[in-house]
């Protein structure tokens, strides 16, 4: 698999009130300079908002989600209002054009797009059972299980947007390089190109995959390649660990040692350490390695997403 940088914007969707349009039931709304300045740098955000898509006004009454028969959008001060089967009704009709975006950004707290804090509360609307996501969201979760989604407000946190951003980059190169030829090499090849950046979120989970992959022959192809792509992106979902980011990084110096001499390596290994006591960041150790890797002529380490200089270095932006 040959590593090319993007040369045009990944399309993302994204809760309209975040791009600072006045959407929200109140006619305010919630703009996000991470995303509208940081992220649209690699992202071609487009816009939703399934309350205005479904007739209701701006401002509109609030609704809330309430836990009766199922659970249902109805309005905070009117009961009589509800919305559940409109709001899930404009998730189906969404599929064609949401199939062409590789992630999504909803805005947290919404009965609509709120992904995991949204309150859900009792019949009597007392109080709040427990917390979980909007109608919209878990609908679009339904169609589409693998899709990276992540709430606006968290992506003010480096880490959690490195996350992201790594999400959707694999998941739109797996739509460019893997759905077009699902065959089990095709595959193989897609999982041997990330699996260091695999390690450096899960070594347990990436040894199981691999187990998989061990078995390939052994299954029909689009369902294997379904298989394939749901582990990776729930490998990647978990946060990278500096112990396994360590680990990668050591591999992938493995690759390279036998072409440098004796300073060299010790220089790399000092900045690995150095990195694994937190003293380097990330982005030291990454440069040095692709310094090397011209010596290398092994294909597998130049194939390695891990190294590769995508748009995820984004995400380590101190952003303010």
């Amino acid at each position: 698999m040959h590593i090319q940088l993007l040369t045009e914007k990944i399309p993302v969707g994204i809760s309209q009130c975040a791009l600072g349009d006045p959407v929200r039931y109140d006619g305010g709304h919630k703009l996000s300079k991470v995303c509208t300045q940081l992220l649209s740098q690699c992202l071609e955000l487009q816009p939703f908002c399934p309350e205005v898509a479904i007739g209701l006004g701006v401002p509109r009454p609030p609704i809330r989600l309430v836990a009766s028969d199922r659970l249902r959008a109805v309005g905070r001060d009117d009961p009589g209002i509800d919305v559940t089967e409109a709001l899930e009704g404009y998730a189906d009709r969404l599929v064609p054009k949401a199939a062409q975006l590789r992630g999504f950004i909803l805005m947290q707290k919404s009965p609509s797009c709120g992904v995991r804090t949204v309150p859900h509360y009792k019949a009597d609307g007392s109080m709040p059972l427990a917390h979980g996501a909007g109608l919209f969201a878990a609908r679009l979760r339904e169609h589409f299980p693998h899709l990276p989604i992540e709430e606006v407000g968290r992506l003010n946190a480096s880490d959690i947007r490195e996350n992201f951003l790594t999400r959707v980059f694999a998941y739109d190169a797996w739509y460019r390089y893997v759905d077009p030829d699902p065959r089990p090499a095709r595959v193989i090849e897609f999982y041997t190109a990330y699996k260091y950046l695999l390690l450096a979120h899960s070594q347990p989970l990436t040894r199981d995959l691999g187990r998989l992959l061990a078995d390939a022959g052994q299954c029909e192809p689009q369902q294997f390649a379904c298989e394939v792509r749901g582990r990776i992106m729930e490998i990647l979902a978990h946060t990278a660990s500096r112990e396994d980011r360590t680990n990668a990084l050591m591999h992938s110096q493995g690759h390279l040692n036998e072409f440098l001499n004796k300073e060299e390596r010790a220089e790399l290994t000092q900045l690995i350490a150095d990195f694994q006591r937190g003293l380097k960041p990330l982005s030291a150790v990454l440069t040095m390695l692709r310094h090397y890797l011209p010596r290398s002529p092994n294909p597998f380490i130049h194939s390695q997403v891990l190294l590769a200089a995508e748009p995820a270095e984004l995400g380590l932006c101190d952003f303010r």
